[in-house]
């Protein structure tokens, strides 16, 4: 059933004012309803919430759907009859504001959170619109609305899952963000990544490094100094940390310096591809030698010259 029909059947139900067509409706349409890409006035919202009123485990497409903001709040509460929910990263935003208004959609915002699997999903990859191009340039998040992802998540009380990718965040907007790292799984491309690094304070970075989990990627990045520091942090509060990818980052033994201690935090590590020498390589291979947690050391295309020390150890990759 295409979107305009199946908003044009919700509608006509509403108006008959019977409940029971809903189960009927659902029944035939496998508990699905797509309202993709369709632009909904006050009379079809009121349809959709009849329609969930009498319904329960549906599944909703709301994919670049437009709903007027006065609307929303009273239509998020009611997606307690939803069991799966698909919505653009601009309506989800609309969404997270109507959940923060006041303290009385405290519910909303766990109903909201609940529905989505508790993921925060703003990347434009993940609900790609093939046929246009509106929704496929980065999103800048302002500082409010970081402020009311924060609010949203602290009411949810449970551990959310936050794709920041194809976004921008300034400085303030990520304040907002830093006091509820710690209950979240924080995927974000590596500008953003390097952006999180660069401001993080010191009493910020064990829930930074709770929120990035067992992989930090930076690989084909300049590693700044206070790029450095910040992951210094990092690796200080780390705990399980499988993979660290520092390849191709224009690092040299002096950059080194500064990694190095809390470098047997991390299983594995990919130093490929810098400016590293046999100064370098060698302090690395003192930090190595004394510490099992680290499984694999790969040092392709660096400036290391005297190899033959590495011989003896398999951890190492440098051939």
């Amino acid at each position: 059933m295409s979107s305009s029909f199946m908003l044009s059947v919700i509608r006509e139900i509403y108006e008959s004012g019977s409940g029971g067509f809903v189960s009927s409706l659902l029944s035939s349409v496998k508990n699905y309803i797509s309202l993709q890409s369709r632009e909904l006035d006050s009379v079809h919202c009121a349809a959709l919430r009849f329609t969930l009123q009498h319904c329960t485990a549906v599944s909703l497409n709301l994919l670049w759907t437009s709903i007027p903001e006065e609307e929303l709040e009273s239509i998020v509460p009611l997606f307690r009859h939803v069991s799966s929910l698909s919505v653009a990263r601009r309506l989800l935003l609309k969404m997270l504001h109507c959940c923060s208004v006041s303290d009385v959609q405290q519910e909303a915002a766990a109903v909201l959170l609940s529905v989505l699997q508790h993921k925060l999903d703003f990347s434009c990859r993940s609900a790609l619109d093939l046929t246009t191009n509106t929704d496929s340039e980065t999103l800048h998040l302002t500082t409010e609305d970081c402020r009311v992802m924060s609010t949203v998540i602290q009411r949810a009380h449970t551990h959310t899952q936050l794709i920041l990718q194809d976004c921008e965040i300034n400085t303030a907007g990520m304040d907002q963000l830093f006091p509820v790292l710690h209950s979240v799984k924080l995927c974000c491309d590596k500008s953003l990544l390097l952006r999180f690094l660069a401001h993080v304070r010191p009493e910020e970075a064990a829930s930074l490094s709770r929120a990035l989990g067992d992989e930090v990627d930076l690989s084909q990045t300049h590693l700044e100094p206070q790029v450095c520091r910040g992951l210094v942090l990092i690796l200080e509060y780390s705990e399980g940390l499988t993979e660290l990818d520092l390849s191709q980052c224009r690092l040299t033994d002096h950059s080194l310096d500064l990694l190095l201690p809390n470098l047997h935090k991390a299983q594995n590590i990919d130093f490929s591809g810098n400016s590293i020498t046999d100064i370098g390589a060698q302090r690395i291979y003192s930090i190595v030698s004394h510490n099992s947690n680290i499984k694999t050391v790969r040092l392709f295309n660096n400036r290391i010259e005297f190899r033959q020390l590495f011989l003896t150890d398999p951890r190492f990759e440098i051939w």
